[in-house]
């Protein structure tokens, strides 16, 4: 089974695999080195003296979006059209999109 596979296709499965996890672990890199930054500068290391930290849930925005960030409505006609509806708000932040952070905030 791997006897027709060429050293080329070895070296091309190894480098894709590297850029994988590098773009995988890339976000887990940015946040520690960021955090580290803060630190060293006195700063708050979870917001950065901002005070508040986004929701996870809506990211933000405050607003969730139905059917997540890739939502596929398939086209049964051509003349039907579904009227925009609006999103719902987040319960988790109470539409606000952000958190006190725990760290740092006086509250």
């Amino acid at each position: 089974m791997l006897e027709h596979i060429t050293a080329s296709e070895i070296a091309g499965y190894a480098v894709g695999t590297l850029l994988l996890s590098a773009t995988i672990s890339a976000s887990k890199i940015d946040s520690f080195i960021s955090s580290s930054q803060r630190s060293s500068l006195g700063m708050c290391r979870r917001c950065g003296d901002l005070k508040l930290i986004a929701c996870s849930t809506c990211r933000g925005s405050g607003l969730i979006k139905e059917g997540g960030p890739f939502t596929l409505i398939p086209v049964v006609g051509v003349n039907t059209k579904k009227p925009p509806s609006s999103s719902p708000s987040c319960t988790n932040c109470r539409a606000t999109g952000h958190f006190s952070c725990p760290d740092c905030s006086n509250l």
